[in-house]
């Protein structure tokens, strides 16, 4: 990437970030021009220069003298019009302006951007779970899409396929809130809150302490992540979960271990609501419709947050174990095998590396 000089035109526009994060990451200078900024603000560019508007005569002999100054290899331009004089310009005169334009078009990039969202949204409905007759009508297809784009759009493990079985059993969960156990960066969260707000199923309550010295290592298999841990500022995660989880009306969060966090569930359960700083209040449900655990995934804490979360949840309720396939340990996996073998569940199924449990009405051993 040495030889590599990319010249980013105009770089006012918030479209140029993403490329020159992945340019930096990748060793490759970068140089910023604009006709309108005085300089390159904090866009972290290599150097800044000006340019005359692309309306200028001047313009396509200042482009030239630029070139053969930075010796730029490349080129990416954010705007339509720019981008379109400039592929005109390499394309009349190749030897001037030999440069590679970065493509496609902005229209086009954009366009290949969304996209995917709404290709995704078609699918909805033919993934593991078919919804019964009686379920709740699906969400248009619109909805969809907007979730999908909030979805991808939010950092996480989470994948496509555990948010399509999320959208199919959505459909079908009796009355009653969510609750999630281990959140990170609010990835699962912002789906469960937005399928159980459109569906008017009920609060997602997020139980995760985000803090790293209340993190217990998962096992000898998950050694490496042990160590990660430690290199991780908490605080930064949570900030980025509540500025997802703000984003839908219906989410709460109590910030402690789940062990922990069960008596302040209880007594905001009697109370009818759950408060928090950041996200306000919600209202809470006598009963849990559906259960996410995704904390600690060694044996031992995986098997006590089944035994102190799944009694709230209501018979038709989904019980979820994250990483039931998973190649640091098997904790989830030899929690979920025992749940499997008991007449407490009705029906299952494994989409991504998540296994879905439904409740029965029979009494929990």
């Amino acid at each position: 990437m040495d030889n590599c000089r990319l010249l980013i035109f105009p770089l006012d526009l918030d479209d140029a970030d993403p490329v020159i994060r992945v340019a930096k990451s990748l060793g490759i200078e970068v140089i910023g021009a604009s006709s309108a900024m005085p300089d390159s603000g904090q866009r972290g560019v290599d150097h800044f220069l000006r340019l005359p508007f692309v309306t200028d005569p001047a313009f396509d002999a200042a482009l030239q003298e630029v070139l053969h100054r930075h010796r730029i290899t490349a080129v990416f331009s954010p705007h339509q019009g720019v981008w379109r004089h400039l592929e005109k310009l390499a394309q009349a005169s190749p030897q001037t302006y030999g440069y590679a334009l970065c493509g496609p078009d902005p229209f086009t990039a954009t366009w290949q951007l969304f996209s995917p969202h709404e290709s995704w949204a078609a699918t909805v409905g033919k993934g593991m779970w078919a919804p019964t007759p009686a379920a709740r009508p699906a969400l248009s297809p619109a909805s969809y899409a907007a979730l999908h784009r909030l979805f991808i759009s939010t950092p996480g493990q989470c994948d496509e396929g555990k948010l399509h079985a999320l959208c199919d059993i959505a459909r079908s969960l009796p009355v009653g809130d969510l609750l999630e156990v281990g959140c990170l960066y609010g990835r699962s969260a912002i789906a469960l809150g937005f399928l159980a707000a459109r569906h008017r199923i009920g609060s997602l309550i997020c139980v995760d302490p985000w803090e790293t010295l209340a993190v217990t290592d998962q096992g000898a298999q998950a050694a490496l992540l042990n160590t990660e841990l430690k290199s991780l500022d908490s605080q930064e995660i949570f900030r980025i979960f509540i500025s997802t989880a703000a984003l839908v009306d219906n989410i709460g969060y109590i910030r402690h271990t789940s062990a922990a966090a069960q008596a302040i569930y209880e007594a905001a359960k009697i109370q009818g609501s759950l408060s928090s700083a950041e996200l306000g209040s919600i209202s809470l449900a006598p009963a849990l419709s559906l259960l996410h655990i995704d904390g600690n995934h060694r044996y031992d804490f995986v098997k006590q947050d089944v035994a102190i979360w799944s009694p709230y949840l209501a018979e038709g309720g989904w019980l979820l174990l994250d990483d039931y396939v998973w190649a640091f340990g098997d904790g989830p996996k030899r929690v979920g095998d025992e749940l499997l073998d008991s007449p407490c569940w009705d029906n299952a199924f494994v989409s991504g590396d998540t296994l879905f449990l439904r409740r029965t009405a029979a009494p929990l051993p």
